[in-house]
């Protein structure tokens, strides 16, 4: 089976107005990270509680960690931190971009998009449960915190253990009226595991090759399951025979909203030689074509919250269930 495989560095932007949890986000990435190494640009190293036996090299505008990570200050500008990143973007598996307290996400992910070297990875917003309600009452703040949410792929309600269920559910029914083509999560702990946020965990599901190896000789589709993760939950798709596009299509666009992120390699009917690269941030998603990969099979990973609904018959196809479509009516 075929490992994803591309040439272009994944870029995340991290967004959400001032107090809303970035950088301990952050601090929690670093700390937890192991096999995905990050390239963080930042805004101030100060914040960033890096623990210090972690440092291996430390030039004032970088620092180097031994898990292979790296933070760049962007004090000196975004573009070059981003040039310095880009100059050993071999060195890492994604990038990460805290953006300002007060800057447009989107912006910062339309460079993404203008760079051959960076694969648009989703702009992930954090909102500030026990002030956001404020935050809108306030016309000084209201427009950059609203441009925020709606240029968010995910949106995080972060710090719910603070307030009371009523106000979250208050601040998803807003939220939903801002960006309703966005999937929102809750974190109510003060400790948890980010990465699957930014679609790590994808990446060591797909090397896990006891895992790929299980392939239904039969042709059906199957499915795998990883519970590593307390607050997230992942599983491995796999279907053996080519699939329809337009029922691929429909199927990825009817996924619950628990589902945060999908990456896979697709084969269509119409091309079944051929493997197409599937992303899915939040509640969208983009399909490309491969030239690192081909064969007649395909296989989907999935990142969602606990919620993710199974199917526990993958023979039956259903829309609502995760399994990869078969080509017969649904």
């Amino acid at each position: 089976m075929n490992e994803i495989q591309t040439s272009a560095l994944p870029f995340t932007v991290l967004g959400g107005f001032l107090g809303s949890g970035k950088t301990t986000l952050l601090n929690r990435l670093l700390n937890l990270t192991k096999e995905t190494r990050y390239a963080l640009l930042v805004n101030d190293f100060g914040e960033l509680n890096i623990d210090e036996r972690l440092i291996t090299a430390h030039d004032g505008e970088t620092i180097a960690l031994a898990n292979g990570c790296m933070c760049c200050s962007m004090a000196d500008g975004f573009v070059s931190a981003l040039t310095t990143v880009m100059e050993r973007a071999d060195q890492f598996d994604q990038m990460i971009v805290e953006a300002s307290g007060v800057s447009n996400p989107g912006r910062i992910m339309d460079i993404a998009k203008l760079d051959p070297g960076l694969s648009p990875n989703g702009a992930i917003v954090l909102v500030d449960a026990p002030q956001f309600l404020n935050q809108l009452k306030d016309s000084m703040i209201k427009d950059a915190v609203l441009t925020q949410v709606k240029e968010a792929d995910i949106l995080v309600i972060n710090k719910a253990h603070l307030t009371d269920q009523s106000t979250v559910e208050t601040i998803k029914e807003t939220l939903n009226t801002h960006n309703s083509d966005c999937t929102t999560l809750i974190n109510d702990r003060l400790v948890f595991d980010p990465s699957p946020l930014f679609g790590s965990i994808d990446t060591a599901i797909l090397k896990r090759r006891e895992t790929l190896a299980l392939v239904n000789n039969r042709g059906t589709a199957e499915q795998d399951h990883d519970h590593t993760h307390d607050q997230f939950h992942s599983c491995v798709l796999r279907q053996i025979k080519p699939i329809d596009r337009s029922t691929f299509e429909s199927w990825a666009t009817t996924l619950p909203p628990s589902v945060i992120r999908g990456k896979g390699f697709i084969s269509f009917t119409e091309s079944p030689h051929q493997q197409w690269i599937w992303q899915k941030v939040g509640r969208t998603y983009d399909l490309e074509s491969s030239s690192e990969a081909s064969g007649q099979s395909s296989m989907v990973v999935l990142i969602g919250t606990k919620e993710i609904p199974v199917e526990s018959d993958p023979v039956t196809v259903s829309y609502t269930h995760l399994t990869l479509p078969t080509n017969r009516e649904v």
